[in-house]
């Protein structure tokens, strides 16, 4: 049985959001929709009472809980910074993804409005709500891929 690993420190913590966020910035190219997005999603992943996440699943399925690793991962975050740094650089696949990533969050966040806000009906609601799900689990799949933590 191997031990478990030591807590990081707070300073490592900080340094970890900094350089996320700094990298993040790049990547979005400081557009100001995207960089408030960031911020918010970053602020969400590292406050500590923020352990799991509720989503909620299409057609009365019980809802889908999904956390952020428990375990600080330095390995994880410098690919990520890597990642980003790269998508801010250059116009490739990782920009392609970064800019698609702030596009579905910001869909997402206007699917919370109210529905007589929108003009979707409320079939389509259904069907958005299993788009989010099949992206999540995209999403997850390149994390554990590519060991990152992109949500």
């Amino acid at each position: 049985m191997t031990a478990p690993l030591p807590s990081p420190s707070r300073q490592a913590i900080v340094h970890a959001y900094r350089h996320l966020f700094r990298a993040g910035l790049r990547a979005v190219q400081y557009s100001s929709p995207a960089r408030y997005g960031l911020r918010s999603k970053l602020r969400h992943a590292f406050s500590s009472e923020t352990a799991h996440i509720q989503q909620p699943s299409a057609g009365g399925a019980p809802a889908r809980s999904s956390s952020f690793p428990k375990t600080f991962s330095q390995t994880r975050i410098d690919n990520t910074v890597r990642f980003l740094n790269t998508a801010g650089t250059r116009l490739g696949m990782e920009h392609t993804i970064v800019k698609h990533l702030c596009f579905v969050e910001w869909r997402r966040e206007i699917s919370k409005l109210p529905r007589s806000t929108t003009v979707m009906k409320p079939s389509d609601w259904e069907t958005l709500s299993l788009l989010f799900d099949e992206y999540d689990d995209t999403i997850r799949m390149l994390n554990e891929t590519m060991e990152l933590e992109l949500r």
